[in-house]
């Protein structure tokens, strides 16, 4: 798949699913984040940084009932980019099923 050098970032498979998560719920805990998708604090922490340098993601600290906690939220950028990626993907998709649906016709 080529894709535009901007949404290759979200392209690698953990922040893919990062950016799932987040375009799903828009603002999501750390800690839900880490656990739903068994990652460790490094890795989740690495990705969102990444994430968040692209201007995909905010972070910011809020009240929780145990004290504060950290949660993400897909900014508009985010909500964008994603959206073009799986417009991007559907393409894909739908390229190479049309390419399958023609080499059965060979045969």
């Amino acid at each position: 798949m080529n894709l535009p050098s901007d949404l290759k970032l979200i392209h690698q498979p953990t922040r893919l699913r990062i950016m799932g998560v987040l375009y799903k719920h828009r603002d999501v805990s750390y800690t839900h984040i880490r656990n739903h998708l068994d990652l460790t604090d490094g890795n989740l922490a690495s990705h969102a940084e990444k994430l968040e340098q692209a201007g995909y993601v905010e972070d910011r600290r809020a009240w929780a009932q145990n004290g504060f906690e950290t949660r993400y939220q897909i900014t508009k950028a985010g909500v964008t980019a994603f959206q073009a990626y799986l417009q991007e993907l559907s393409g894909f998709v739908d390229e190479h099923e049309t390419e399958q649906q023609s080499d059965s016709g060979k045969s």
